[in-house]
């Protein structure tokens, strides 16, 4: 458990009139009370969810087979999360609940940092709980803790990092980012900025350290190799995930007004604007202070500074060299965990800078603006429950339709595939059909010959039938006079999901 330091203690004690042991009881029991029970009533909002539930359900087998390979990791996704899923999966039985209940363990970690690194930095356990509040309230917060993804994990590891850091427990600082590296890319930006702190603030650099924050490339390299042959190919199947994306979204491929002010507000909704805002500030007001008086900034201060600036240094990156051409608002939950110390910390200089009545002034907007903020994010859960029944009831009539028979049916949508509860061997996809077979004359021969009686259509980057049946799109089967709509669904949060049986496919 996550606790405060030891040259803190004394004045937490000061703080906190139930001392210290009663203040992290009732920050760990709250958050996880919260996260558990998100994860138990809320679905998931997001395709990638059931992505990573396939990945869980595989190495959840192997795993129950006991000859897991270091190939059998390989996969579009970073292999940390899946297979700490996987591991929990043995226990509970069932893979989607098992990454649920992963991300909503780290996202009450995620919480308890928040207070402790706040501590840290204001040194003021009021401070401490204000910014504790708003992050275990924050329904885009509890919505993706309750996710079978990896931004809340993520974010744990890298706030866990952080938290070493700033006592100078550099060992263990970089277990935490090699971790992370291990969960998302976005970590692997830290693979310099920590050892930069460490050189700048102790004029030295660790051989361990460096050492370990080796560790996640070196892995990925390594499965890679061992699984295609290829130690690059983890890299080159984003690259060709990309390319279908921009051949998609052709508009993606450069800057127009429209989807760069889309993505700024999305970006801006996970990160709080409020929040966001501070960390700009208080970078600026740092920056100021040490031209001013050319010296380093606090050690706290500089070092959480470092890690939101080489974070945000990727995202800014990716986002202008399109490799990662669009932003939504999940990005932005790491950089509101992130800056909510720095909003605290704002407050209390504010405190001690004027009258106690611009402080609470100036605290009491940051409420209001946060209640505002949570209260637009509720409606994106509305939309999240209403994208899950649109996908339950294609599941649900995939189920039916298939129940007693060997047919197959070929999905792209992940969601149905889990939510039907058929085993994986009963779908094909566009990711595993061959190069030959995806022209439409082609296409349906290889469809017959794997016993495909079924097509569930979604408007989605990457999917065969968008390229070769755009009319399905529609609903306008007739015109293709090759499939049969049995079942619709329409949901306002993404686009409509249609279930087609193909004609002449009784005899399977």
């Amino acid at each position: 458990m996550v606790g405060v330091p030891r040259s803190d203690t004394k004045t937490v004690r000061a703080l906190g009139s139930r001392g210290p042991f009663l203040n992290w009881a009732a920050v760990w029991s709250l958050a996880l009370a919260t996260r558990i029970v998100a994860a138990v009533l809320l679905p998931n909002p997001d395709q990638d969810a059931y992505c990573y539930t396939e990945t869980i359900t595989r190495l959840s087998s192997t795993l129950a087979a006991g000859h897991i390979r270091l190939a059998d990791l390989f996969d579009f996704w970073l292999p940390l999360f899946p297979v700490a899923a996987a591991l929990l999966d043995l226990c509970i039985g069932n893979p989607l609940f098992a990454g649920k209940i992963l991300s909503a363990l780290c996202g009450a970690a995620t919480c308890a940092l928040v207070f402790g690194i706040t501590v840290r930095l204001t040194r003021s356990i009021r401070f401490a709980w204000l910014a504790f509040a708003i992050v275990l309230c924050n329904p885009l917060h509890i919505l993706y803790s309750a996710a079978a993804m990896t931004d809340l994990p993520h974010a744990a590891l890298i706030l866990a990092s952080l938290w070493f850091a700033l006592g100078k427990r550099w060992l263990i600082a970089a277990i935490f980012v090699a971790l992370a590296g291990m969960v998302r890319t976005e970590a692997w930006a830290l693979i310099v900025v920590l050892p930069l702190l460490q050189i700048i603030y102790e004029r030295r650099l660790s051989p361990a350290v460096m050492s370990i924050l080796s560790l996640p490339l070196l892995l990925c390299l390594g499965i890679s190799k061992s699984a295609t042959g290829n130690s690059f190919a983890f890299f080159a199947e984003r690259v060709r995930y990309l390319h279908a994306y921009l051949d998609f979204a052709p508009s993606r491929r450069g800057f127009s007004f429209a989807d760069v002010s889309q993505d700024m507000t999305y970006f801006l909704i996970g990160a709080n604007l409020l929040v966001f805002l501070t960390l700009i500030v208080t970078i600026g007001l740092l920056a100021f202070r040490g031209l001013r008086s050319r010296q380093l900034p606090p050690f706290p201060l500089m070092t959480a500074v470092a890690y939101v600036g080489g974070l945000l240094g990727f995202w800014f990156f990716v986002y202008v060299t399109r490799k990662q051409p669009l932003l939504v608002p999940r990005y932005g939950l790491v950089f509101f965990a992130l800056g909510l110390p720095f909003t605290a910390w704002l407050l209390q200089t504010i405190r001690e800078k004027w009258r106690p009545l611009i402080s609470r002034a100036a605290a009491a907007l940051v409420v209001a603006f946060c209640a505002r903020e949570a209260f637009q994010q509720c409606l994106t859960i509305d939309k999240v429950f209403d994208d899950f029944r649109a996908q339950q009831k294609i599941a649900q009539a995939l189920a039916s339709a298939m129940r007693g028979g060997e047919q197959r049916c070929f999905s792209d949508n992940p969601a149905v595939r889990v939510l039907s509860r058929l085993s994986a061997d009963r779908f094909v996809r566009s990711q595993s059909t061959p190069l030959a077979s995806q022209k439409a004359a082609a296409f349906e021969a290889y469809l017959q010959d794997r016993h495909v009686a079924y097509l569930v259509f979604m408007s989605i980057e990457d999917s065969l039938p968008v390229k070769l049946y755009p009319e399905l799109e529609n609903g306008d089967a007739a015109q293709s006079g090759k499939f049969r709509e049995i079942a619709f669904a329409f949901s306002s949060y993404g686009p409509a999901i249609r279930l087609y049986r193909l004609r002449g496919a009784n005899s399977f």
